[in-house]
């Protein structure tokens, strides 16, 4: 159930509401849920700020009760009745003060698109508000890659929490873990028990540390764990992530936040990878890693971990459809979003472990002009246009 604050002009006609609710029965229908108009004024704290606009002459109506609404605001139109002349006066208006908005247009099956779209990101706004994101110190090869953690905080609601090596070594030295579905399953695979048990430690050992500090994302400098454990982080994070907790690698902080409002927005696992090559021409880019959330493939095999030889990390293939790859910053502002199909499953030896071929529809010289560091994500579907509309929301 959806409600709308109604405005209409002072105005109007016998019929105006009868028009006007017929308007939003026809959009309940379509959107799949009632969208009915809210009999209280003000603006309550957690809901959705949808205000519908009926007519032209709402301005002044607009201005007398909102203006001390902080926003984003979302103005639904009609198709007549100056409804968009309205809210564009409206928006205007809006934007010379600083608050942040959007005018909901066009025919029934769009609005209700556009609806769709403006519910989501509220609710994920929601989500990321207090989300808890635990982080080691990087690898030294990240030297653009740490974030403003009190500019997150102040943009999202996120919190940073600050996690030790010596500290998620003393659980991994613990040599236990919980079990559950992924590592039944794991079990049953072909790698030796001692070779498994050792990559499972370290997943006890970060699951401990996760629910000990409440953590809804963890990054950790993953290479530091190869020598004193002869095993690599890939088959933990992998773990986490397929359980639902965004897992980013090398202690890699803007990935775990792209990672974190990824997965939250669009509901889907999330592949975090390096770009290994492009063919500009064709818009063709390879991506790479050895860590992939399990519940992501339709099937996997584990091997080395590539830079090391040692160790456990997941090979492949993933289902050629459309994909979505992004990067941001934690300002909210700067990101990157761009939709291509994939095109083929690679394994070369020279490579992480998973590899894709990525066929985008833009081009990419943003990746040798201005990218966000090195690390992107890779999530199944496509989400350009629900990315965009998040990001416009700030």
């Amino acid at each position: 159930m959806m409600h709308v604050k109604y405005l209409k002009s002072t105005h109007s006609d016998i019929h105006f509401d009868d028009v006007s609710l017929a308007f939003l029965h026809e959009l309940s229908k379509e959107l799949g849920e009632d969208v009915l108009i809210d009999d209280k004024e003000e603006v309550t704290e957690g809901s959705l700020p949808i205000f519908f606009i009926a007519s032209g002459g709402t301005e002044e109506v607009f201005l007398k009760r909102y203006t001390s609404f902080k926003g984003p605001v979302y103005l639904l139109t009609m198709e007549k009745r100056n409804s968009l002349a309205a809210s564009m006066e409206i928006l205007s208006y809006l934007q010379e003060k600083g608050i942040p908005g959007q005018i909901l247009h066009g025919n029934i099956k769009e609005l209700a698109s556009q609806l769709r779209i403006v519910s989501r990101i509220y609710s994920t706004k929601k989500k990321l508000q207090g989300l808890r994101l635990g982080v080691t110190e990087a690898s030294d090869w990240l030297i653009a890659s740490n974030i403003d953690a009190n500019l997150l905080k102040k943009k999202s609601g996120m919190e940073m929490i600050e996690l030790s090596m010596e500290e998620l070594c003393a659980q991994i030295n613990k040599k236990e873990y919980p079990k559950c579905k992924f590592t039944e399953e794991l079990a049953r695979s072909s790698v030796s028990a001692p070779e498994l048990e050792k990559a499972l430690h370290v997943y006890g050992g970060l699951r401990r540390i996760v629910d000990k500090y409440c953590l809804q994302g963890i990054t950790v400098k993953c290479f530091d764990l190869l020598e004193p454990y002869q095993t690599s982080g890939c088959l933990a994070l992998a773990i986490l992530n397929a359980q639902g907790i965004h897992a980013a690698c090398e202690g890699d902080q803007r990935s775990l936040l792209s990672m974190s409002v990824l997965a939250e927005l669009t509901g889907e696992p999330v592949f975090m990878a390096n770009p290994a090559r492009l063919d500009l021409e064709q818009r063709e880019i390879v991506l790479a890693h050895c860590v992939l959330p399990l519940n992501m493939p339709n099937k996997y095999k584990l091997m080395t971990h590539y830079e090391s030889g040692i160790g456990l990390a997941i090979s492949a293939d993933l289902s050629k459809e459309r994909y979505t790859l992004f990067k941001m910053k934690e300002n909210f502002q700067d990101f990157v979003a761009m939709e291509g199909t994939l095109i083929e499953n690679l394994h070369e030896e020279n490579m992480c472990r998973t590899q894709i071929r990525l066929q985008m529809d833009e081009p990419l010289e943003y990746f040798l002009t201005h990218p966000i560091a090195n690390h992107h994500m890779v999530v199944k579907g496509e989400h350009k246009e629900l990315i965009e509309n998040f990001f416009r929301s700030f």
